[in-house]
């Protein structure tokens, strides 16, 4: 007999409780964080080239049609740098 998954008059599912995680030792849990932390900083690394290719693409078409200068796009450069050293 093949089971129905059960679901409400509108077509969704009924919401499911949120999975209960084991406490970890504090030694393993920093082991754990450290894992977590190095995974996603290589993923980071992998999306950063991407990222930066992306803004020249739409720094480039900004200029190109004439909706900025590209001393407008150095000024708004030196505003975030000068808002990131505060």
């Amino acid at each position: 007999m093949a089971m129905k998954n059960k679901t409400s008059s509108k077509g969704l599912k009924p919401k499911s409780q949120p999975k209960k995680l084991p406490r970890l030792s504090s030694s393993r849990a920093a082991h754990v964080d450290t894992e977590g932390l190095d995974a996603m900083g290589e993923r980071l690394d992998m999306m950063f080239p991407e990222v930066m290719a992306r803004i020249a693409a739409v720094e480039h078409v900004l200029i190109e049609k004439k909706v900025c200068s590209h001393e407008d796009l150095l000024s708004a450069r030196q505003f975030i740098d000068e808002q990131e050293s505060f």
